[in-house]
């Protein structure tokens, strides 16, 4: 019963003629022997940070290029000359800064290295002070399937026609509008779409009118979005249909009983009106969690029951779950950056099994996932393993971290500890660290002080939890009061041991007469042994 809302039904893709080369109208000429970039960095400075993207994109899927205006609304936090953003492979012309005094153009430079424009203003833009910039901007449609590109499928009379989609996690949304492109810069977002009739244009919000333009054209707008980052922004131009269902809490989608089960689960309302899910064949990273629009390969979304497998279904319905979890791990509540990007993945690999447990109990997933963790470990005993939590900087190393440790040892490090807390505890948990940090950025400390001593949280005493009554039941447990009170139980301290270094313990129980000795070590499949940084917290 997965019939989606909106379905791409694409067949195998097929090379699009080349893309027209862009004119030189209007064009910011970068000059390379100009003063040094402003910024040193590859991540961007604090100074700024948006606060609502107004965007328009007219894409042209006849000479394969789009062009664009973006206008940011931008707080200040300190005194500064230079707004430090992200651009990559765009075009940029016309800048100009809005403020009380007037508006006026700003100096533009570029730093290709660290993806960085500069935009600067003789006069200083002041802190505490609020102001609006504006961008022209024009690419070719990308062929790599990331940031906003073209792709192409044959209809059932043979026809080859071309489509545009977005695909922006981890760093490709600069590559289709010029914009903060950090997980912790989340703004609001305003989308309108230009396009011509024979096509339909959808994106993360509900349509809420659509204009007619000089020249037969169409311009949708999207209604304004939650506050989210840049890399869950999506929109999609093409020529198909869509069908649609409503969830009880009254969601369109069609896969009602996994958003169900986690608006239960997690104690919080879906955010957004809608949720779409697109099947795209070309679609290279399996499946990718746009808020109200998340995108999937073909065979990730689609089943037919007189064709495919029980092991088909299993592998849709994973994939599906993964998805809408990261509506709520990863878009309500967002890594600060793609050093936890584990926070995001290892979460919704989790609840995939959390989830499917209760909704497909027919699926028996449980001895999937303990596959899952021998693989992780499997993966983890190898000397070139790293931290589940590891430093990352530049857009190769945060590619680098959507591996089996991020997904599966994440995942799996997770049931442990929920096992070890009991699934009330951890649930508890849970539902405080969403509530707390819902629609802002996390680091892993963050969600073990959420774990810890939950019947004590502030939250219990405003209402916004709904276990009081197993609070009260577990204080007066014999053995039990230890893990929801006091000061007895530290989560961080346990769970630090087991993200912020590589591999899993080797325990050793040596029995001499009356005496047990235990000493563990990092196993690894190689004979060498290599010592611990810490002991791994567990418990006996």
């Amino acid at each position: 019963m997965l019939a989606a809302p909106l379905l791409l039904l694409l067949f195998l893709p097929f090379p699009p003629s080349s893309g027209a080369q862009l004119p030189d109208k209007d064009r910011v000429q970068v000059d390379l022997k100009a003063p040094p970039f402003p910024w040193g960095s590859m991540r961007l400075p604090k100074t700024i940070s948006p606060i609502h993207y107004d965007l328009t994109i007219h894409p042209n899927l006849t000479t394969l290029y789009f062009t664009g205006v973006v206008r940011i609304q931008l707080d200040v936090h300190k005194n500064t000359n230079a707004i430090i953003l992200h651009s990559k492979h765009l075009h940029i012309s016309n800048v100009l800064l809005f403020a009380t005094e007037g508006v006026k153009p700003l100096k533009v430079s570029e730093h290709p290295r660290f993806n960085q424009l500069a935009l600067e203003s003789d006069s200083v833009l002041a802190k505490g002070r609020r102001y609006e910039v504006q961008l022209e901007f024009a690419a070719n449609l990308s062929e790599s399937y990331h940031g906003f590109y073209k792709s192409s499928y044959r209809t059932s009379s043979g026809e080859v026609r071309v489509m545009a989609s977005t695909q922006f996690e981890a760093t490709f949304a600069r590559l289709a509008f010029p914009c903060f492109d950090e997980p912790a810069f989340k703004a609001n977002f305003t989308i309108r779409i230009t396009r011509e009739p024979r096509h339909i244009a959808i994106s993360n919000m509900p349509m809420v009118k659509t204009d007619e333009l000089p020249g037969g054209l169409l311009k949708d707008h999207f209604d304004t979005t939650v506050k989210m980052s840049t890399y869950l922004v999506a929109y999609i131009v093409s020529d198909f249909l869509s069908v649609s269902k409503t969830t009880q809490h009254g969601v369109k989608i069609s896969v009602y009983a996994l958003l169900d089960f986690y608006e239960d689960y997690f104690d919080i309302p879906y955010p957004l009106p809608k949720q779409d899910l697109a099947a795209i064949p070309d679609f290279q990273s399996g499946a990718m969690e746009n808020w109200g629009l998340t995108t999937y390969r073909e065979t990730g979304l689609l089943f037919d029951p007189d064709k495919s497998s029980v092991s088909d279904k299993l592998g849709i319905t994973k994939v599906i779950a993964h998805e809408l979890a990261h509506q709520w791990f990863g878009n309500l509540v967002t890594m600060e950056w793609w050093n936890d990007l584990w926070l995001n993945e290892g979460f919704a690999k989790f609840m995939e099994f959390i989830s499917l447990r209760i909704t497909y109990p027919e699926l028996q997933v449980d001895d999937f996932f303990l596959g899952k963790c021998f693989e992780a470990m499997e993966v983890d005993s190898l000397s070139s393993s790293h931290p589940v939590s590891t430093p990352v900087e530049n857009p190769t190393q945060i590619q680098e971290m959507f591996d089996d440790v991020s997904y599966d040892k994440g995942a799996c490090i997770l049931n442990m500890l929920r096992d070890f807390l009991t699934p009330e505890a951890f649930e508890i948990g849970i539902i405080r660290y969403l509530k707390r940090y819902s629609y802002k950025n996390t680091v892993n400390s963050h969600l073990w002080e959420s774990l810890t001593n939950v019947c004590n949280s502030d939250d219990l005493d405003e209402g916004r939890i709904k276990h009081k009554e197993f609070c009260s039941k577990s204080d007066v447990q014999s053995g039990a009061t230890k893990w929801y009170s006091g000061d007895e139980l530290d989560v961080r301290a346990i769970m630090d041991t087991w993200t912020l270094q590589e591999g899993f313990p080797l325990v050793t129980v040596e029995v001499r007469g009356r005496e047990v000795r235990l000493s563990q070590e990092r196993y690894l499949k190689t004979m060498t042994t290599l010592s611990l940084k810490d002991f791994f917290g567990r418990s006996l």
